[in-house]
């Protein structure tokens, strides 16, 4: 593997930690399956979000021109994957501030790897 894959697997594997220990104390704490679902949406979207940032980032080429337009359409798309998603679970009637903790756990673990790797 390389180094990609293998700090994508860590960063993955932290965040699905996290997000499972936050959605255990949400069911037991609110007792309400939407909150958890909502947490485990708001995940879900983080995940799939960084997944297109890797694959952009090595899909990008050495033209400096074309790089920039590829980045932008791949945020331009990146950004309505997300705000559709949340529409979505708001219109479910999802917690808007549970789908925002998941995303959030996905993140935690971003900096979770960065401060362990941080020596490098």
């Amino acid at each position: 593997m390389n180094e990609i894959q293998v700090m994508s697997k860590k960063i993955i594997e932290w965040s699905v930690f996290f997000t499972a220990g936050v959605s255990i104390l949400a069911g037991i704490f609110f007792q309400d399956i939407k909150v958890v679902l909502g947490i485990i949406l708001g995940q879900v979207i983080a995940l799939v979000g960084y997944l297109m940032i890797v694959r952009m980032a090595l899909s990008l080429g050495t033209d400096e021109k074309a790089g920039k337009s590829q980045g932008m359409t791949g945020y331009l798309v990146r950004y309505l994957l997300y705000a559709c998603f949340f529409g979505f679970g708001a219109y479910t009637g999802l917690s808007v501030i549970a789908l925002l903790i998941g995303f959030l756990c996905h993140k935690a673990s971003i900096l979770l790897y960065a401060y362990q790797q941080r020596k490098d």
